[in-house]
């Protein structure tokens, strides 16, 4: 899984402004409540929610533009506190009024219902937060200010996180997936091809857009060398080393040419064939593995060398020459896709057909007989 943060300065705005603002406007609606003459000294008790629910709409107007509709819809919410009596139906009402105003505007799709259930979640917690300071038994020998103050700026505190769904992005990179099942004992070449290919995508997934085709063909070419490689790494060339193979029917070729008895000697020459067998079959995984590793070198530079020409296809469009380096990108996209179709017909594991040949198994049970008596 892939989590990314983007736009930063946008969202380093909207969090100063959030917490400023609610603190300001904390302070300012106590000035008013405070007063025995002022209209609204009887809802003292809403006013760090109703200054949080302002400082809210207030960052998010200087982190993501819009104020006069959410500054109006936050004003909007906080006419409830005052003129009838709080309830948490009530304030969920306020909760679902303010995330359509800070959360929905701009987003669409899945991540725009996502921002307004998040935004009503948060700002529901931001005011039950501003309340529980206002009441809490630990803050009863506060001033009065100082509680209106840290109840406002908490609330804008929490409001921050109903940004998250404008900035945060999540994907599931298959190619990441892939990397974590390499097997550990991947051949040292094998392992830099796939370590190669990995700052391939590394880099392209950075440089292209999620649409464009490039991006894709790079994706399944990087997946393409890792799930040969996982592959590679399951055929080897089990049994007796060539060495011990060589020592092996060297003895073998003495018994043999030392047997007088005709059902020893045949049992020894069938052990012998069966050692052949092993060889020629050893072999042909050998070379099947020097074909699969030069492919992959092959198609691990064609990928290099399509990154490099994606690269630079901008450059090259501000350079008045885009047709050329179009052209040029799509016939390296075609020697991507071939080689990539050549890496997935090679057989791996191919056997050489023997014919008549015997169980393999038999070269590790030579006959130990006797010579019969004359």
């Amino acid at each position: 899984m892939d989590i990314r943060f983007g736009d930063h300065p946008s969202f380093h705005r909207a969090a100063a402004g959030m917490v400023g603002a609610s603190a300001a406007l904390g302070l300012s609606l106590h000035a008013i409540t405070s007063t025995k003459i002022g209209a609204l000294s009887s809802h003292a008790a809403v006013a760090p929610v109703a200054a949080g629910l302002l400082g809210i709409a207030v960052g998010c107007s200087l982190g993501y533009g819009k104020p006069k509709w959410r500054i109006g819809a936050a004003a909007a919410a906080c006419v409830p506190l005052f003129v009838m009596t709080p309830s948490w139906p009530m304030l969920a009402a306020i909760a679902a009024l303010m995330a359509l105003a800070i959360g929905a505007y701009g987003l669409r799709g899945m991540r725009g219902a996502f921002a307004v259930m998040l935004g009503a979640a948060v700002v529901l917690l931001g005011m039950w937060a501003a309340l529980r300071i206002g009441y809490a038994r630990q803050t009863w020998a506060w001033s009065s200010w100082t509680r209106d103050i840290a109840s406002s700026a908490a609330m804008g505190m929490i409001g921050v996180l109903a940004m998250l769904p404008r900035h945060l992005r999540v994907s599931l990179d298959p190619v990441q997936a892939a990397v974590r099942r390499l097997p550990t004992d991947l051949d040292t070449e094998v392992r830099e091809l796939c370590n190669r290919s990995l700052a391939i995508w590394n880099g392209a997934k950075d440089k292209l857009a999620d649409n464009d085709p490039g991006k894709k063909l790079v994706r399944d070419g990087v997946m393409k060398t890792l799930e040969v490689a996982t592959k590679c790494s399951e055929v080897k060339a089990a049994g007796a080393s060539e060495q011990e193979l060589t020592k092996r029917m060297a003895d073998l070729d003495a018994r043999i040419a030392a047997a007088s008895d005709a059902e020893v000697k045949a049992q020894y020459q069938s052990a012998r064939s069966a050692l052949d067998d092993q060889r020629r079959y050893g072999d042909h995984i050998k070379q099947n593995r020097e074909r699969l590793i030069a492919r992959m070198h092959n198609h691990v530079a064609a990928l290099e060398k399509f990154q490099l020409a994606a690269s630079g296809l901008v450059a090259a469009r501000a350079a008045s020459s885009g047709a050329t380096a179009v052209k040029q990108l799509e016939e390296l996209s075609h020697d991507v896709a071939a080689s990539g179709e050549a890496l997935a017909e090679l057989e791996l594991a191919g056997a050489p057909d023997v014919a008549g040949a015997p169980d393999v198994a038999v070269a590790d049970a030579v006959v130990e007989a006797k010579p019969a008596e004359a």
